[in-house]
């Protein structure tokens, strides 16, 4: 039932949050004053909550958005701004991620 809980909370408080904390503090692709854009980040989001579940640190995180800012939108580097974002997003996750039994597998 872990999973369960886990999979409401990301659907309707995690993804929703981690959207605002991207389009606030990192949005590569200026979507902040484009309210219809507002879900272009959430395929990428869905990844890094992944990636959170599985315990993936700021290291991990950052070269992720770095990937995604450089790959996949086709920007410039900005390794500042996604070490902030990475280091923001863990320490979210690390307060409002419910927290998983032990003994419940990933």
């Amino acid at each position: 039932m872990a999973w369960l809980q886990r999979r409401r909370w990301w659907r309707d408080e995690g993804l929703p949050a981690l959207r605002i904390l991207a389009i606030e503090h990192w949005d590569p692709e200026g979507v902040y004053d484009d309210p219809m854009r507002a879900d272009t980040y959430d395929p990428y989001l869905e990844r890094m909550g992944r990636m959170l579940k599985r315990g993936k640190g700021i290291a991990e995180i950052t070269k992720y958005l770095g990937d995604v800012r450089t790959k996949a939108f086709r920007r410039d580097p900005n390794e500042e701004a996604d070490q902030s974002f990475a280091e923001r997003v863990v320490a979210w996750y690390s307060l409002e991620a419910p927290v998983r039994d032990p003994a419940t597998p990933r």
